[in-house]
């Protein structure tokens, strides 16, 4: 019983001098190879190549495309349209944005092979179809209503992307270009709030 003691207090005293474990790499080289295209370099090795686009990448990048199209095609004709000053500016200011993510994300797009939608998708041209039967106030608050519905969207890709992406260019656009998508999104509630006071 003695000599078990004895063991049992060189065991305790080991283990309590012995060096910790290194903590585990928390930055791993791939990012989510569940959602890799079965072609991706690395695959197999699971270490996806971080500069391939996976589905999350492909289908991030092709949304956003589309609506932030829809950004600077809808500022256009609300820099025209709007009758506040404030929605104007705001207006003019999406153009003004969208028209430098729009360049951003087509380097991004371009690194990964993406190809992205040139035109108008239906939602957006029936979105703009709608606004160009208001004026006036009411043109106002329905063009501000679709910007906080759109950037809304925007917020949830962007930390999708952050989250789930393989594409090293275009994880970074999403975590660059999220900050910008919030501000914008609160500035069209303040001008909804001010628009329905």
């Amino acid at each position: 019983m003695r000599i078990l003691t004895l063991l049992c207090g060189f065991a305790l005293c080991g283990a309590a001098t012995a060096a910790p474990a290194p903590p585990p790499d928390a930055s791993p080289a791939f990012t989510n190879p569940g959602f890799a295209n079965p072609d991706t370099p690395g695959l197999m090795d699971a270490r996806p190549a971080p500069a391939t686009a996976n589905v999350s990448d492909i289908v991030f990048m092709k949304t956003l495309a589309m609506g932030s199209r829809a950004e600077v095609e809808l500022g256009k004709l609300a820099g025209s349209k709007a009758s506040e000053p404030g929605v104007k500016t705001f207006a003019q200011r999406m153009v003004k944005d969208h028209t430098d993510a729009n360049t951003k994300l087509g380097a991004a797009a371009g690194a990964a092979r993406v190809d992205l939608p040139k035109d108008l998708d239906p939602d957006h041209a029936a979105v703009r179809a709608e606004l160009q039967k208001h004026d006036g106030r009411d043109f106002d608050l329905a063009y501000v209503d679709s910007q906080i519905r759109d950037h809304q969207m925007a917020a949830q890709l962007l930390i999708y992307e952050i989250g789930n992406g393989q594409s090293a260019d275009a994880r970074r656009f999403a975590a660059l270009t999220l900050p910008t998508v919030m501000e914008h999104l609160e500035m069209a509630k303040s001008l909804h709030d001010q628009l329905t006071r």
